[in-house]
């Protein structure tokens, strides 16, 4: 009967997670929005027919990986190569500017130094899957600000690490541990620098002639299998999942992947949203001073990221560095670990703790809320120049 209870839940979450999607995508609003509030809906805060577990958890950690495994998929090392500068500019500005602006923050209010830490460290670190599911809906993957964003994430996530390491430790010991931010960072770089080195070599590897039931298999396994290793040296296993997609990215159409890898991705990528929903605890909000600091909090995550990321991606043109800016801009389940972390160590109260829980709700509601209205604003600039460069080939 166990098992039971949990199915029950799945339905209801999927159930949930379907129907409001549908409901958002005919307001013409992103449909993870309404994923994640369906959520809220059958989640404690609300109707209270789902609760967090280890298995709904283990579900919804799978639907983010599938999520990014697909996002992989259809993005090639060479085209993420090619915007690699401002990748690495939006990165690291990303990081600097919310982290450094968290801490100040912090300290304005009265915080100690330690929480203050914290919460600048909680305002770092991007969550992609947020931003790669409404750029997979609207079919811009391709773009160079959808690859600028992804690889950003990648890099983003990394220096979130070493970030998180350093901070963590001097919660835990009292003293600033570099060697541990070291270990990480040149784990970090070792694990993601051999995953890029391997891409030329899928295409030589007689994938169909391997021991395993087919080539869908052996994409589960790729996909999988860093995931996990991701997971093992400390990253988010997303950005596993998502350079095993860009692996089997050279061979998507020669072993036609893309079917069902998509078809596993559509049952899981809504448990995640929709557990992201059912975390959101809304009673911690409900305070004066919460909504207060919470909302000054919230503008620093938005500005921090939105600042970061167009200036890193300027030389991509006004309107395409703002989605930039953008889609960098949720934080999801990443700052409520951090968070939470502070919680377990001490450094952290409840007060503290809600703001970083207002500051996610609101990056998570707002940021797909904002990017899709600034995509095809992106994109109708880039209408006439489309337009051009077919009648240039048509001359020619």
């Amino acid at each position: 009967m166990h098992g039971a209870g949990h199915l029950l839940e799945v339905f209801f979450l999927l159930l949930a997670a379907q129907f409001m999607g549908w409901l958002f995508r005919r307001l013409n609003q992103p449909a993870v929005i309404g994923e994640v509030l369906a959520g809220v809906l059958v989640g404690p805060a609300l109707l209270g027919l789902v609760h967090e577990g280890e298995v709904l958890e283990f579900l919804a950690e799978l639907g983010a990986i599938f999520l990014l495994f697909m996002v992989g998929l259809e993005t090639r090392l060479k085209d993420i190569l090619a915007v690699g500068k401002e990748a690495f500019l939006v990165a690291v500005l990303g990081v600097a500017f919310p982290f450094v602006g968290g801490y100040f923050f912090g300290l304005a209010i009265g915080f100690e130094q330690l929480p203050s830490l914290f919460l600048g460290t909680a305002l770092v670190a991007t969550s992609v899957g947020i931003t790669a599911r409404v750029l997979q809906e609207l079919g811009v993957l391709s773009r160079p600000y959808s690859r600028i964003i992804l690889g950003a994430a990648v890099i983003d996530d990394v220096l979130g690490l070493i970030v998180l390491a350093v901070v963590n430790g001097v919660a835990q010991s009292g003293t600033l541990e570099l060697g541990t931010a070291v270990r990480i960072s040149l784990l970090s770089v070792v694990f993601v620098g051999s995953a890029v080195l391997l891409v030329p070599l899928v295409g030589r590897i007689p994938i169909r002639s391997l021991p395993v039931g087919s080539p869908f298999g052996f994409a589960l396994l790729v996909g999988v299998g860093l995931a996990s290793l991701a997971a093992t040296i400390g990253l988010a296993p997303i950005v596993g999942a998502f350079l095993a997609g860009m692996l089997l990215a050279e061979v998507r159409e020669e072993l036609r992947l893309e079917e069902p890898i998509q078809a596993v991705e559509g049952f899981l990528a809504p448990l995640f949203f929709a557990m992201v929903g059912v975390r959101l605890e809304l009673s911690a909000l409900a305070s004066a001073s919460i909504l207060l600091y919470g909302s000054v909090v919230l503008l620093i995550a938005l500005l921090g990221k939105l600042l970061g990321g167009f200036l890193g991606a300027f030389s991509q043109g006004f309107r395409r560095a703002v989605v930039v800016g953008v889609g960098m801009a949720p934080r999801g389940e990443v700052g409520l670990i951090v968070a939470a972390l502070g919680l377990a160590a001490g450094a952290v109260n409840e007060e503290e703790y809600a703001l970083v829980l207002f500051m996610v709700v609101g990056t998570t509601l707002l940021a797909p809320l904002f990017l899709r209205p600034s995509i095809t604003w992106a994109e109708r600039a880039l209408e006439p120049r489309a337009g051009q460069e077919a009648i240039d080939e048509t001359r020619g």
